[in-house]
């Protein structure tokens, strides 16, 4: 009988322990996301982002692999330390100070099920970048405007 309660309680005391386990923070997930991109690891980038992100993440990678090699080494040697998080609510942004583009990023963050994920766009890693128009059926002209009548013979 002692041992069954022995059991029990180690039981109870890893289910409780187990329960009590903190999620990253938005600052962890960023830095996290940010150190995978650093190292070209792009499958443990995905798993920082958010599904919608995904795409980007891998067009992020097209652009990873044109790079040269001294690119990538002064990527892969660059610190990366946040200097400002804000949280409102289920959002977040975190800007990490990246040493090798001595430049301020701003992160953008969601939670997705309880955690803390990055949600990138396009317009994140293409400064220029302009969606594609969307299909809007009111602003097409009536078909006969687009070409003259052909005469009947």
């Amino acid at each position: 009988m002692t041992n069954y309660l022995r059991i029990l309680t180690l039981v109870l005391i890893t289910g409780i322990l187990g329960g009590c386990k903190q999620r990253a923070t938005p600052q962890e997930v960023a830095l996290g996301f940010m150190h995978a991109i650093q190292v070209s690891n792009f499958e443990q980038a995905r798993e920082y982002a958010t599904k919608e992100s995904q795409q980007v993440i891998q067009l992020y990678s097209f652009f990873d692999a044109r790079r040269n090699e001294s690119e990538r080494e002064k990527i892969r040697n660059a610190k990366i330390e946040v200097i400002d998080s804000k949280e409102n609510g289920d959002k977040a942004t975190v800007t990490v100070l990246n040493s090798s583009s001595k430049q301020k990023e701003m992160l953008q963050l969601i939670k997705e099920h309880g955690q803390w994920k990055i949600s990138l766009t396009f317009e994140s890693i293409i400064p220029n970048y302009i969606p594609p128009a969307s299909f809007d059926s009111s602003n097409m002209m009536p078909p006969d405007t687009l070409m003259p009548p052909v005469p009947v013979k």
